[in-house]
């Protein structure tokens, strides 16, 4: 196999380069596209700093709402004077023209969007900063990783596309936060966990004893759950969320078929392919060939 190429850089100066306050950044650049959007995302990445301070506030963008999802590191979000400790996990929303200041005495990691001279009311009053979760979530900075690459590949009805992954983003906010929200749900509770557990495990193969047991229940009993309720058996559900993963993947346009399937937890490449097509209808390499004719990559 061959070794994973490097992250590439996206944007910086005139020059290529990234600024010098940031070890490491990749971002991508929106548009409207031309369309009536009542919005859109201006602009999404990911942020590694430097050694010896740094400091991020209104005044960067300050016709902008801006969403925050800190990765790592100690930071402080001051509003007001009254200053918050930043953990791991945490995603925090800046309506447009609200003073803050996310600052660090050290080195941090975060992700981040901004959206230009708008403010989702759904949110909350755009007085102030909101903490939307607390807690590191795996399928929320999925969303926010989702958003940054499809601005940087730009291809036609992008624009529209990181839209509607933002209102997904909204979405699984709202699941977390409402205390309402798994009473809505038409599953078992057991069906729902083991739902959650199967989609946040797409990188590994599927093990029926380690699901039956990080839900409480016997191999048999959650077969029979998943067969009444979800239609197929867990493995299957399993299957089609890492087949799900590797299409966004394959989609991307910068691994091939090999690194995709190495991702998404299978060391054979024709094994993985077999299940692809099984699957989507269409081989992984038919589908990334499908997925270049759309049109060229931009923004790198």
């Amino acid at each position: 196999m061959k070794q994973m190429p490097k992250r590439p850089m996206a944007g910086g100066t005139n020059q290529g380069l990234r600024p010098l306050r940031y070890a490491y950044w990749r971002v991508g650049y929106g548009t409207a596209e031309g369309l009536a959007l009542d919005f859109w995302i201006e602009r999404a990445g990911e942020f590694h700093t430097q050694p010896g301070g740094y400091e991020a506030s209104q005044q960067h963008h300050p016709q902008s709402s801006q969403f925050y999802f800190h990765l790592d590191g100690a930071a402080v979000m001051e509003v007001n004077g009254q200053r918050t400790a930043v953990s791991p996990g945490d995603v925090m929303a800046m309506p447009v023209g609200v003073p803050f200041r996310y600052y660090s005495q050290g080195v941090i990691r975060y992700h981040w969007f901004a959206i230009p001279h708008f403010w989702p009311l759904l949110l909350g009053q755009p007085d102030q900063v909101h903490w939307l979760t607390r807690g590191f979530d795996a399928e929320l900075e999925a969303r926010y990783m989702e958003i940054r690459e499809i601005l940087i590949l730009g291809k036609p009805g992008y624009a529209l596309r990181a839209v509607g992954v933002f209102y997904e983003l909204l979405a699984r906010v709202r699941e977390r936060s409402s205390p309402h929200g798994r009473a809505a749900s038409p599953y078992p509770e057991a069906v729902r966990n083991a739902l959650t557990y199967l989609r946040e495990n797409v990188t590994t193969p599927y093990d029926a004893a380690l699901t039956a047991t990080a839900v409480g229940l016997s191999q048999s009993h959650l077969r029979a759950l998943f067969e009444k309720w979800v239609g197929e058996s867990p493995q299957q559900f399993h299957t089609r969320c890492r087949m799900d993963e590797a299409r966004r993947l394959l989609q991307q346009g910068n691994l091939i078929v090999s690194q995709v399937a190495l991702q998404v937890g299978f060391h054979d490449p024709r094994y993985f392919s077999r299940v692809f097509k099984q699957v989507t209808g269409i081989s992984p390499s038919q589908y990334a060939q499908d997925g270049a004719a759309m049109g060229p990559d931009s923004g790198q």
